[in-house]
């Protein structure tokens, strides 16, 4: 039980000496003087967008323990997390006003890291729209045999927060920012309310075939009703349309289940069914295009046509060697398949 207390002992005396340590004069000439530079995953977030910011030092040497400070806005941006993959301990971060200070330390007696290495990774979440800038303050460093060092730092980068964007609560999801901004411009998708899209909220069968049914343009058609879809609900022309062009099909209960949410597999068969229907579509392929991908007998029997089609159509792209047929599909998911069909250039939905 004695070996936690050792380790935060040895946490806290570097970090007191990182603090309390005089600084060192400057290497010599010829020696590379350690640099810090700041990385965005985006610098046009939209707000309630989390934007990552990566603090990285160059010509590192034998950099023990470490102290970053950094000045930014806090009506602008908001941090949410701090994380580096360096060994050893880091203590949570310190937010005073416009300041954020970072430390942390390797533990036991090993040398300290040298060349270039990431520092921090930071989430920030974007709070309102306009310009802001994010800088490093200074570095503290502290070496092996605990001599202690202190760099300043001119390394900034700045943001153009969009406030015009209707959805804050994009967050993890912003890789699909474009793609939503770009349907809902065009009125194919709607967000849930006035300023959510609620990315990771399930899309039920129903509501997908709508997206589908606006990007082709299709007509609302009473048709055959399935038994299970109420009547004068939002769908129910859509869905009898998609019904009489064979795109939508119900069990052996003349059920659609339509508030159940879609399977990534049923999507790609209702998407290859509609650009046929619409005839965007001609080409068939094998499952031959979806070797390397661990968990094809997965597939349902009546999708793998489809699947292999859209896959082999650089439509639709598994992740982590697998197509996962059976998991459901959220919001932004849909939106960035309706986008590919939009901008892909084996499939002209706009010609």
């Amino acid at each position: 039980m004695r070996f936690p207390r050792i380790i935060t002992c040895g946490l806290v005396v570097a970090l007191l000496v990182i603090a309390a340590a005089p600084a060192m004069p400057a290497a010599a000439a010829d020696e590379p003087s350690p640099s810090f530079t700041l990385t965005l995953s985006t610098d046009k977030p939209s707000k309630g967008e989390n934007v990552e910011v990566i603090v990285k030092g160059h010509e590192l040497k034998d950099v023990y323990a470490y102290e970053v400070n950094l000045n930014f806005d806090p009506t602008a941006l908001r941090l949410k997390g701090a994380t580096t993959e360096l060994p050893g301990f880091s203590v949570s971060p310190i937010v005073t006003d416009n300041h954020i200070q970072l430390a942390h330390t390797r533990i036991g007696r090993v040398m300290g890291d040298d060349g270039d290495q990431v520092l921090y990774t930071l989430t920030f979440e974007a709070l309102q729209g306009g310009t802001t800038e994010l800088a490093i303050d200074h570095v503290k460093l502290l070496d092996s045999i605990l001599t202690s060092t202190d760099h300043a730092s001119e390394s900034k980068v700045a943001l153009a927060i969009d406030s015009l964007f209707p959805f804050d609560d994009l967050g993890d999801y912003g890789w699909a920012k474009e793609a939503i901004a770009y349907l809902f411009d065009k009125g194919i998708v709607n967000g849930t309310s006035e300023h959510t899209f609620s990315p990771g909220q399930p899309v039920t069968r129903a509501d997908y075939l709508v997206l589908l049914m606006r990007l082709l343009k299709v007509r609302e058609n009473a048709g055959e009703r399935f038994d299970d879809v109420p009547q004068g609900v939002y769908y129910e022309g859509l869905l009898g349309a998609a019904r009489s062009l064979g795109i939508a099909e119900g069990d052996e209960y003349n059920n659609f289940h339509p508030g159940a949410p879609v399977t990534r597999e049923d999507m790609i068969v209702l998407t290859d069914r509609a650009l046929r229907a619409a005839n965007k579509l001609s080409v068939s392929l094998d499952a031959s295009v979806l070797q390397g991908y661990a968990d094809v007998s997965d597939i349902s029997d009546y999708a793998v046509g489809s699947v292999s089609t859209l896959v082999g159509s650089g439509v639709v792209e598994g992740y982590n060697q697998g197509i996962y047929p059976k998991e459901t599909t959220n919001r932004a998911q849909a939106a960035m398949l309706i986008y590919k069909l939009l901008i892909s250039k084996n499939i002209r939905i706009e010609e």
